[in-house]
């Protein structure tokens, strides 16, 4: 080319997955019952899902996984011979804003989650609570 310029480039960019793990931070609570009851019903969601898991170690393997949450109490080890389990998670999401999860959890042929989401600001409850879906 006659002036200094140059060509313009292209790039070629790889496919970018962002999941709500990426918009937490994991923050480990001493007393879970506590922080829950400080917290308060005003910001809570709850809701029901399947999930398509074989067992409960996979299935609390994979919301801590995709939620980005930190286990609280030692609710991710699941004592043997159990058909139903309940994971304690905690963290802040992006802006500050804490946010607790507990979800209630049954194996039959699959596993069923009750969902129950607190947080400081009914958006990051609500997107949390969806999240799964």
């Amino acid at each position: 080319p006659d002036s200094d310029e140059g060509y313009d480039d292209e790039y070629q960019l790889e496919d970018l997955d962002i999941t709500v793990a990426d918009y937490v931070q994991r923050v480990m609570k001493g007393n879970f019952a506590a922080a829950w009851e400080e917290m308060g019903e005003e910001n809570e969601l709850e809701d029901t899902y399947s999930l398509p898991f074989k067992t409960l170690d996979e299935a609390v393997k994979n919301i801590i996984l995709y939620l980005g949450l930190q286990p609280c109490e030692r609710s991710d080890k699941i004592p043997e011979g159990k058909s139903s389990h309940t994971l304690l998670l905690s963290g802040v999401f992006r802006g500050g804003h804490g946010v607790l999860v507990r979800a209630k959890l049954a194996l039959s042929d699959t596993v069923a989650m009750q969902l129950c989401v607190r947080a400081e600001d009914p958006q990051v409850a609500e997107i949390m609570a969806t999240a799964v879906a």
